[in-house]
């Protein structure tokens, strides 16, 4: 009984520091495509105009074939002429819309991902305790998982990645809990549209979820009845953004590239890699030794294996980067990579136990260090919560950039124009998307309508984009490693 209440306490100490700390080393800034995309598209459902409008061009008479440089990062071209709509699929912008009305649109969406994090770790802890593991063991689960440098990364960004997987563990862990009582079927198919509206790739959890769930027809029923919503509203969303209820943003903007058959001999071994790296080479080998635990039972080895499975499958034939950091996209599998390794560890040191009790307690002890110094490496290789310090930039330089040009201004980047878009009332304008001859008659329509012309970018894009924008540019100001420049008359 002692032993018990220390654990709790210990457990409630345990997530009160953990949600702390991904709160204080939070970004509360928005920055690049991803994270500008979900927080305007946010506002843009708040406001109930996701299709969007492309006012600037008829405000400087400008004909359909800018359209694309009007468009900011992260957006696509919408049902009509002249408009435009959000890329990504709307599961995550709801959280920060939500977010944003309750709270205010400074911080509260910012708190999403830090506070999905905790409870991401949390579900783990019951994920666990459904597969039959101790309160002890199941912490182990959870302190493993809190400790990855990939949910540390993600959860302190507005980024969709960790809402995806809390949504894909709590519809596995509502799954197991209707084989005891039939009535979680609803919940674990409500949380399973939620996951499929967060990213649509979450559809993966359909094999796994077969083998959480009980076989019986009415549980079916229940599934079904709490997803269906979910799958009616994103069908009709699709059809108004993008003309069909099986069409999204990701499917326009990825047609012709993304997945392809050659990117598995280096995608596979880089994940598998990567992850040894980030939970030690024990955590995957315990996880494929989960297979022949015959102390796991064959559902439960099934839902393991095709948890994990099928998200590292699908992603090593995905094309871009191959940086640590895209192990994000396996993070809504991490928790039964984790949960299954655990079990194995502990079936295997109870056999030895019975024989060589000394060598399970030193065994227990390797597994433990092992996990803990891999986790303690990636930390201080990758620094996943330094973050927040690099994308202060974007707030920072859309704030000089809307004040150094007031209104109107054309505001031509690339890297910013999503975060121009959320911090600013100017116009973005992409420059990359000019073709030879668009500058002049662009700047020529400006000024005519009484429009100051600028320029924010990157250091890293001045070079390009000085042979994309001639003409006499003044140096306005620097903030980090971005810089502020005003086109002479």
């Amino acid at each position: 009984m002692v032993f018990r209440r220390l654990l709790f306490l210990l457990s409630i100490l345990s997530v009160i520091a953990y949600g702390g700390l991904l709160i204080w080393r939070a970004s509360f800034a928005v920055g690049g495509s991803d994270s500008s995309g979900y927080a305007n598209e946010a506002k843009a459902i708040a406001a109930g105009r996701v299709i969007q409008t492309m006012d600037a061009l008829d405000r400087l008479d400008l004909p359909d074939r800018f359209e694309c440089a009007f468009r900011p990062l992260a957006y696509e071209p919408g049902p009509r002429p002249r408009t435009m709509v959000p890329y990504y699929p709307p599961g995550f912008p709801l959280h920060l819309a939500a977010a944003g009305v309750l709270g205010n649109w400074t911080y509260a969406p910012f708190f999403v991902s830090p506070i999905a994090g905790l409870l991401l770790v949390i579900a783990t802890y019951f994920l666990a305790r459904e597969l039959s593991l101790s309160r002890v063991l199941s912490f182990l689960c959870a302190a493993i998982l809190g400790g990855a440098a990939v949910l540390l990364f993600q959860a302190v960004q507005a980024m969709s990645d960790v809402v995806a997987a809390l949504w894909a563990s709590a519809a596995v862990l509502f799954a197991l809990k209707a084989r005891s009582r039939r009535r979680y079927a609803a919940a674990a198919g409500a949380a399973f549209g939620m996951a499929v509206l967060v990213r649509p790739a979450n559809l993966l959890l359909a094999l796994p979820l077969a083998f959480a769930l009980p076989w019986i027809a009415a549980t079916a029923g229940l599934f079904l009845s709490g997803g269906l919503p979910f799958a009616a509203f994103f069908a009709a969303w699709n059809r108004a953004l993008y003309g069909g209820a099986l069409s999204t943003g990701y499917a326009r903007a990825l047609s012709g590239q993304g997945f392809g058959w050659g990117f598995f001999p280096e995608r596979f071994p880089h994940y598998l890699g990567t992850v040894a790296l980030m939970l030690s080479p024990l955590v995957l080998l315990g996880w494929l030794a989960v297979s022949g635990d015959g102390r796991v039972s064959r559902r439960d080895r099934a839902l393991l294996l095709t948890w994990f499975g099928t998200y590292i499958l699908l992603y090593s034939f995905w094309g871009p980067d191959h940086a640590w950091w895209y192990t994000r996209y396996l993070l809504p599998a991490l928790p039964g990579l984790v949960i299954a390794a655990v079990l194995v560890a502990r079936d295997l040191l109870l056999k030895i136990a019975g024989r060589w009790p000394r060598l399970s307690a030193a065994m227990a002890g390797v597994f433990i260090a092992a996990i803990l110094a891999a986790e303690t490496w990636s930390y201080r290789q990758w620094g996943p919560l330094r973050i927040a310090g690099r994308q202060q930039a974007f707030p920072e330089a859309c704030a000089l950039a809307g004040w150094k040009a007031g209104e109107p201004a054309l505001v031509f980047a690339e890297e910013f124009s999503g975060a121009l878009r959320f911090y600013t009332q100017t116009t973005p304008v992409r420059w990359q998307c000019l073709k030879p001859g668009d500058f002049g008659v662009l700047v020529e329509h400006a000024r005519r309508k009484g429009f100051g012309v600028f320029a924010l970018l990157f250091d890293s894009e001045a070079r390009a984009a000085a042979d994309g924008l001639p003409g006499d540019w003044v140096f306005v100001g620097r903030v980090h490693n971005a810089t502020l420049w005003r086109l002479e008359p």
